[in-house]
């Protein structure tokens, strides 16, 4: 059954949604926790929160944002995506924290090595940010690229930071 939880973090309100012990969506701070409660509840009619849903993971999650080393291993659902899609998220999910690759070389790691706007547009379509680290992922000049969730490209400026630790 889905249910998700919105909580504090040193950056704002982080969200998630879950089914069972794996996740489904995740939401970076960015907005306020009343809008993001609306944007999962209309996103997953029906859905009901749940306090502590997940305590390992919110405890990892507040860790990151504190700065702190975090590890996101828990279950992702990712059956609401393209096979395509699904690999590209795996092979992202796979990037060390601190460290980052380019769409192109991304691209390379699931054998399709001309697909790298295919790879930018899953990742701008990523459900589980933070977990499957899609900040780690620039353009082949170093650029930033772009970044779908709020506040954008200086979000994602923001993490890799935090990950160097600056």
């Amino acid at each position: 059954m889905l249910a998700y939880n919105v909580f504090d973090t040193a950056w704002g309100a982080f969200g998630y949604v879950a089914d069972g012990a794996a996740l489904v969506a995740t939401y970076l701070p960015g907005l306020t926790k009343a809008k993001l409660q609306r944007r999962i509840r209309n996103s997953y009619p029906g859905i009901s929160p749940v306090a502590d849903l997940l305590p390992r993971f919110e405890r990892q999650v507040r860790r990151y944002f504190d700065g702190g080393p975090a590890r996101f291993d828990e279950p992702i659902d990712l059956s609401g995506v393209t096979p395509f899609r699904a690999q590209v998220l795996r092979a992202c999910r796979r990037i060390p924290y601190g460290k980052t690759t380019s769409y192109a070389d991304l691209a390379r790691a699931v054998g399709r090595a001309r697909a790298g706007r295919a790879v930018g547009s899953t990742m701008a379509t990523n459900p589980l940010p933070l977990v499957i680290p899609c900040h780690r992922v620039l353009r082949a000049d170093g650029g930033l690229g772009g970044f779908s969730s709020p506040p954008g490209v200086d979000q994602k400026r923001r993490m890799l930071e935090l990950e160097a630790g600056r």
